[in-house]
């Protein structure tokens, strides 16, 4: 049986309704649904056990699989982007692909400068970070230091402006 509750999936063979069914599920909300630790693997068995099955039946159960996953990196970029904490218990797949995204991401931030002189790059009347923080009025050609790092950041990724010596 396939636990929902992020244990180990017990189920030697996971069928295309169940990856369905946990696709569907994965639509209905923005948050990252628990999966069981094992399902991957499950799942990669169940592959394996189909033997000389049906090449649509194979098909169908590959096409659901890969749009699962889409979904699911998809949802664990977003937690990235806002910096929220995913489920606590991902499978191992996801948990590494987690946290070598967020090692990436980390590590370009510590090759930025702590305080930053910018030059905006064009007129804004003011826009509101993804952290809820208002920015502006800037003047092309304007030199700015925000105070935040986090504002510097978004600033520069957002191309409004560009670090200047």
């Amino acid at each position: 049986m396939v636990s929902h509750k992020g244990a180990d999936v017990a189920e030697a063979e996971i069928g295309t309704e169940v990856i369905v069914a946990k696709l569907a599920d994965e639509k209905k909300t923005g948050e990252l649904l628990p999966l069981p630790r094992g399902f991957y693997a499950a799942v990669e068995r169940s592959f394996t056990s189909m033997g000389t099955g049906s090449v649509a039946e194979l098909q169908n159960r590959r096409t659901a699989l890969n749009a699962l996953k889409a979904k699911r990196t998809q949802k664990l970029l977003i937690y990235l982007a806002y910096g929220k904490t995913p489920p606590e218990h991902l499978p191992p797949e996801e948990d590494a692909l987690y946290q070598k995204l967020l090692s990436t991401l980390n590590s370009g931030e510590a090759a930025l400068p702590k305080t930053r002189k910018i030059k905006i790059l064009i007129k804004i009347p003011e826009v509101i970070t993804n952290k809820g923080r208002k920015l502006g009025p800037y003047q092309e050609g304007e030199i700015v230091q925000p105070d935040d790092p986090d504002d510097a950041e978004f600033i520069i990724n957002n191309k409004i402006g560009e670090l200047v010596g």
